[in-house]
């Protein structure tokens, strides 16, 4: 009967000791929250007024990104949790290859803090095609 007890306590804080880590795991942000936070950048925000004017035509993607950087002796150092946020659309609904408004920004999942915005208008013939999947590009 002790033994049981004994079991069915560790088996409970190993429970709790899993659960207790996944929570610090999660990031503080999750993707849609990374995807207004890119959105309402002031750089992110100029490039979108004056390039995407049509919500049809644009297809948004994040992809969580965790990053452990090593140091010249292969040590791992500090990492991040990253989302990569991509804002898509294209500049005209014609059925050839056409240009690409692209918007990438990486956002800390712990802070939110935004560390770079890039933007782009590239040919979809050039940009990874699973992308146009939902604009019938291909």
């Amino acid at each position: 009967m002790v033994i049981f007890c004994l079991v069915g306590v560790g088996l409970v804080y190993a429970n709790y000791s899993q659960q207790e880590s996944d929570v610090q795991s999660r990031p503080n942000f999750n993707g849609s929250q990374a995807v207004e936070i890119t959105m309402n950048n002031p750089v992110a925000s100029d490039y979108m007024s004056r390039h995407f004017k049509e919500p049809d035509w644009r297809v948004t993607r994040t992809t969580f990104v965790q990053e452990t950087p090593y140091d010249q002796n292969g040590t791992a150092m500090q990492g991040y949790d990253i989302w990569k946020v991509e804002i898509m659309e294209r500049s005209c609904a014609c059925q050839k290859i056409s240009d690409l408004y692209v918007l990438e920004g990486y956002v800390l999942a712990d802070t939110g803090d935004v560390l770079e915005i890039s933007k782009q208008i590239v040919s979809e013939s050039e940009y990874d095609k699973r992308t146009c999947a939902t604009t019938v590009c291909h």
